[in-house]
């Protein structure tokens, strides 16, 4: 088991969570806030303790609560411990990409996102989709952005390569905000774009197979 499941605390480091804490403090962020990848809510919890009750946004969680066993209980706890009651969070139990087409075809909207699930780049690909419903003027933080997770560092590249309205805000340890400042010319992530992250990532695993059997037998 994870220990933040035991810990219940944020799977970042004080340096990431000063930057995240900056980042919805001072940006005027009242739309609703997005977390893909919860673990045992550790970043959730302080989240939304940051906001006054009266004034805190809507808050939804995307997550297929199979992290480790009885994920869902041990959120809920880690809320109560911050005096959130549960039920004031929308948690959405499923894959990312699954619940993103809901999301779409419901026309939602969100000022906040961060990515923290899977480090695939096929997968991290899809939930950067999301970003096609975020605000002008809204952001999106990806955790885990560095050379350990290529899968995120690749799938975050492309994305700004590819939607130059995105700009690069701050990297705080392996903490990536970017801020949309336009609407996209075309959709956020394209079926091209799935497809080509399927091929990246089954070379890439692929790669690391190579390298585990090669260090197995050194």
């Amino acid at each position: 088991m994870r220990a933040s499941a035991t810990t219940l605390e944020a799977e970042m480091t004080p340096e990431e969570t000063q930057a995240l804490d900056t980042l919805l403090q001072f940006s005027s962020l009242t739309g609703t806030h997005l977390e893909i990848g919860t673990a045992a809510g550790g970043t959730l919890k302080r989240m939304v303790a940051l906001y006054p009750k009266e004034t805190r946004p809507r808050f939804v969680v995307v997550d297929t609560m199979k992290y480790f066993p009885d994920q869902m209980g041990i959120v809920a706890r880690n809320l109560h411990s911050v005096g959130v009651d549960p039920s004031e969070v929308d948690f959405r139990v499923g894959d990312s990409w699954s619940e993103f087409r809901k999301a779409e075809a419901a026309g939602e909207q969100f000022d906040f996102m961060l990515i923290d699930a899977s480090h695939k780049l096929n997968h991290v690909t899809r939930d950067l989709s999301w970003t096609r419903m975020l605000k002008v003027g809204g952001y999106v933080a990806m955790h885990d952005y560095a050379p350990k997770f290529p899968g995120v560092t690749q799938a975050a590249d492309r994305f700004l390569a590819r939607y130059p309205n995105y700009s690069r805000e701050k990297l705080a340890g392996s903490l990536l905000i970017l801020k949309k400042n336009a609407e996209s010319a075309a959709a956020e992530v394209s079926a091209g774009d799935r497809f080509a992250a399927e091929i990246g990532n089954f070379f890439q695993q692929l790669g690391g197979s190579v390298r585990k059997r090669i260090g197995s037998r050194g």
